[in-house]
This record gives C-alpha cells, sequence and structure tokens, in this order.
C-alpha cells in the first residue's frame, strides 16, 4: 500500500515538473557576457536594395589572438532558421558580402556573435540590459527610393 502510494505521488510530481503551461510567458532572449571595456561595434547599412548585395561588417576591440570564431547570423523572411556564417577578418574588422539572389526575401535579421579562448561569447547587437536583439531590415525598391529622394530635394 505504501509502494502504490509513494509511486502515485512520484507520478504525480513529474507529470506537473513537465507540464506546459500556455499561461507562463516564455522568454527567447539570449544573455551574453558583457565587460565595459570590450566593445563589438556594428553599423547596419542604409539603404539594403531589393536583389542588390550588400556587405554586413563588425569592428572589435578585442585581440585577435584571443578570438576563436567571428559569427554572422541572419535569416531572411522567406527563411526557417537562422544561417550561420564564419567571418574572416583582420585587425578587428570582419566582413561578409550578402548576396541577396542567393538569400530571395524582402526583409533580413541579422546579428553577430564572437566566441574567445577563455569560453565567452559577445555579441551584437545588444540592448542596455546586455540581451541580444537582432536588426531587422526591409529590402526597398531603389527605383522608389531615388525617385522620393529626388522629390525630397526639390
Amino acid at each position: 500500500m505504501l509502494k502504490k502510494l509513494a509511486l502515485i505521488i512520484y507520478f504525480i510530481s513529474l507529470q506537473h515538473l513537465f507540464s506546459q503551461r500556455p499561461n507562463d510567458q516564455i522568454r527567447n532572449e539570449l544573455h551574453l557576457e558583457y565587460i565595459k571595456d570590450i566593445k563589438l561595434f556594428h553599423s547596419p547599412p542604409e539603404p539594403l536594395f531589393i536583389g542588390r548585395p550588400f556587405e554586413l561588417s563588425l569592428v572589435t576591440e578585442l585581440s585577435e589572438s584571443i578570438i576563436i570564431s567571428v559569427l554572422l547570423f541572419f535569416k531572411t523572411d522567406s527563411m526557417k532558421t537562422y544561417r550561420e556564417i564564419l567571418l574572416d577578418g583582420e585587425s578587428g574588422l570582419y566582413k561578409y558580402k550578402v548576396n541577396i539572389k542567393d538569400f530571395p526575401g524582402n526583409s533580413i535579421d541579422y546579428f553577430f556573435a564572437v566566441r574567445t579562448t577563455d569560453g565567452k561569447i559577445y555579441g551584437a547587437p545588444v540592448n542596455k540590459e546586455n540581451i541580444l536583439v537582432p536588426i531587422q531590415k526591409n529590402f526597398i525598391d531603389p527605383l522608389q527610393y531615388y525617385e522620393q529622394k529626388k522629390r525630397l530635394n526639390q
């Protein structure tokens, strides 16, 4: 009798531990290492045109001797998951030319990650709470862009 009671309590506790509650707010945030003296710099290119390649670059103050890898993660609105690209660079500048013909879509989301020999991962861009916030950019039609710019300059 005692064994049955213990078994029932065990199953109830397992069910409680692994149950999914729909009202729970799940936070899909990635917290990264933060040290004030280590900085990653990225300035999004403006504008991004439909069908035209563009370059994404990252500048870091980290010494090349401690960097294991610098990665770009991106996806267009027609991709289900992020694509991971290992970036080449020197003197703290890492860049990748995205050919949008190879990755079709109307918009792009992307972020950078730097892995170091001490096992830490630094990312860009991050917000004030040091949470990774991917950049989201829409591709625009170059003809409409330049016509609008021409009208504004008149």
